[in-house]
């Protein structure tokens, strides 16, 4: 059979096309992606199987993440709980923390760098400018596309309207623009800007979700968004993909939000070396917390199922690290791994090991955090008030 050239041309378009399909699986479809923004932790990556735990710095990324927390409470509306945002006296939260994770984004128009802490326990899209050197400052003034009527949606923070560029899209969002007066502790602060992915219950100013924006403005085809670690990276970076995923193997399995403001579903079990050791836990995923947090009964049965398992201090435990527990989570009948079961050795000369669970008192919560977010495609409906886990 002879072969034309238009024939031809055509064979070796989709040659190239499939040399290029990566061997992780298929592309998700463009049209619901709004943008494709790589984030990163402020200070690097936290912990590290390969070596010593930073022990320290442990311990002051926990009690931020405990005060993250210690923000929000629990209410009954109708027949269903949701979590809502406890009235802030100052400041609407810390900037640029240690371990947090942040995007760099481009605001107002000619757009400037701001980066924007992610933030799973809150709502609000804001901004705060200091006369600080530290972080990223957004000159208002500077913007030809800055808008405000100057009403104040917070203390010193004014609701604003500008340009936002996440990845190749540019839209308008509304934010909070917050400006502390010069006599003020607060200017001594860190500029830059928070962006709440909670749900709308969690926020301190009742300006429009970020969310409510895009969709209304018809720049996301679906409203969820989704987490993927780089799990090749050095220094742990990820991806934060809006109005659709980047990247999958097959379709995620689901699960409903138990209680509407956190990102909380079910997880049927919890088990170690195939054997389960906990069951129906209430875990909030969180991107931001590098630990997995859990009740301090619960932790101490996960870690009396591990031979030679032992309290450190502050809730972290250890155990012999040739042990090497495989730690599966169970969720819509599908067993995730833990990609990490160490978070570094206690000592240089230590044949013990930190492990991934560390007692927080939260009511019964589960905070599933970077050590199992690591192995899975994460996506946040805010549609259908579900989540999709899917292995990485």
């Amino acid at each position: 059979m002879r072969l034309t050239l238009s024939t031809l041309a055509l064979l070796a378009h989709i040659a190239v096309a499939v040399a290029f399909v990566p061997f992780y699986g298929n592309l998700a479809p463009d049209s619901g992606v709004v943008a494709k923004v790589p984030i990163h932790r402020h200070g690097g990556r936290v912990y590290d199987p390969d070596t010593v735990a930073d022990m320290a710095r442990f311990n002051a990324i926990l009690q931020s993440s405990l005060e993250r927390y210690s923000r929000t409470k629990r209410e009954l509306q109708g027949n269903r709980v949701v979590r809502k945002a406890l009235p802030l006296p100052d400041k609407l939260a810390p900037i640029g923390e240690d371990g947090s994770w942040y995007a760099d984004v481009q605001l107002g128009d000619p757009g400037q760098n701001v980066q924007f802490d992610i933030d799973m326990t809150s709502s609000d899209f804001w901004v705060e400018s200091t006369t600080s050197v530290r972080g990223t400052r957004f000159e208002a003034g500077n913007s030809q596309t800055y808008f405000s009527e100057y009403k104040f949606v917070f203390r010193d923070c004014i609701g604003s309207l500008d340009a936002l560029v996440l990845g190749d899209k540019k839209f308008k969002v509304e934010f909070a623009h917050c400006t502390p007066p010069r006599a003020s502790v607060r200017t001594l602060n860190p500029s830059g800007g928070i962006m709440g992915l909670a749900h709308s219950s969690l926020s301190q100013t009742s300006l429009p979700h970020f969310f409510e924006d895009a969709k209304e403005q018809g720049k996301l085809a679906e409203g969820i968004f989704a987490i993927e670690f780089n799990n090749e990276d050095a220094d742990l970076s990820a991806v934060l993909s809006f109005g659709g995923v980047s990247r999958y193997h097959d379709d995620p399995l689901y699960a409903p939000v138990k209680t509407f403001g956190f990102w909380q579903i079910l997880f049927k079990s919890m088990m170690i070396d195939g054997n389960t050791v906990l069951d129906n836990i209430q875990g909030v995923i969180d991107i931001t917390s590098p630990f997995v947090l859990a009740p301090p009964e619960d932790v101490r049965m996960f870690y009396n199922a591990i031979s030679g398992a032992q309290p450190l201090s502050n809730g972290f435990w250890s155990y012999p690290c040739f042990e090497d527990p495989k730690i599966h989570v169970e969720h819509a009948g599908w067993l995730f791994p833990f990609r990490d079961s160490s978070l570094g050795k206690v000592k240089e000369s230590s044949g013990y090991c930190v492990g991934p669970l560390v007692e927080a008192d939260l009511a019964g919560l589960w905070v599933i955090g970077e050590p199992f977010l690591k192995g899975v495609i994460a996506i946040f409906d805010f549609d259908q008030k579900r989540v999709g886990l899917r292995s990485a």
